[in-house]
């Protein structure tokens, strides 16, 4: 895998940025997950990025929380892997790539309503992840989740995740322009 030193670079700044998005938060009562701007940095990634590029700066984010850097919500660590959150943080590896191939094939030959139409599902399907791993971890405690209490779980971010989807488009937007109209390949 040829690998450019440019792309390493934007990826890098991406994993910086979504790592400093998870210190932003507003918490959502009684919502176990605060809202952050991780997510928009996952979703800059993806814009700006070629999918390889895209994935690897979501799976260093990710590596690093994982290996003790705390750079998740709550801190990091192996042991993260039982927060009832981190199927969110593995989602955004699929997020990432999936939003990069969105702008190629949709977003650069100027269909918009449909690139648009494809990051609701990409936001849906990271939401789904997230709340069947949750529901996954609760029911191996013996603690299962409550279905509507799921609903709720799912739903309440997508509206906050398509505004900053829509917000990203525009300002990844300019910036691709003022890189000469260019992903980082």
């Amino acid at each position: 895998m040829k690998l450019s030193v440019r792309s390493l670079v934007f990826a890098a700044l991406c994993t910086a940025l979504t790592a400093a998005g998870a210190f932003v938060k507003i918490p959502i009562p009684p919502y176990p997950v605060p809202m952050t701007l991780q997510t928009f940095f996952v979703f800059m990634a993806g814009m700006l990025l070629s999918p390889k590029y895209a994935f690897l700066s979501q799976a260093a984010y990710v590596a690093l929380g994982l290996l003790g850097v705390p750079v998740f919500t709550s801190g990091g660590g192996i042991g993260y892997v039982l927060n009832p959150t981190f199927g969110y943080l593995a989602a955004f590896m699929l997020a990432a790539p999936l939003i990069s191939i969105s702008v190629k094939k949709l977003l650069e030959k100027g269909r918009k309503l449909l690139f648009f139409s494809a990051g609701m599902l990409i936001i849906i399907g990271t939401g789904l992840l997230g709340v069947v791993y949750m529901a996954v971890l609760y029911a191996s405690k013996g603690e299962p989740l409550a279905f509507s209490y799921a609903v709720y779980i799912f739903l309440i971010f997508i509206p906050l995740d398509a505004v900053k989807f829509a917000v990203c488009a525009l300002i990844s937007g300019k910036i691709r322009n003022g890189l000469g109209g260019a992903r980082n390949r």
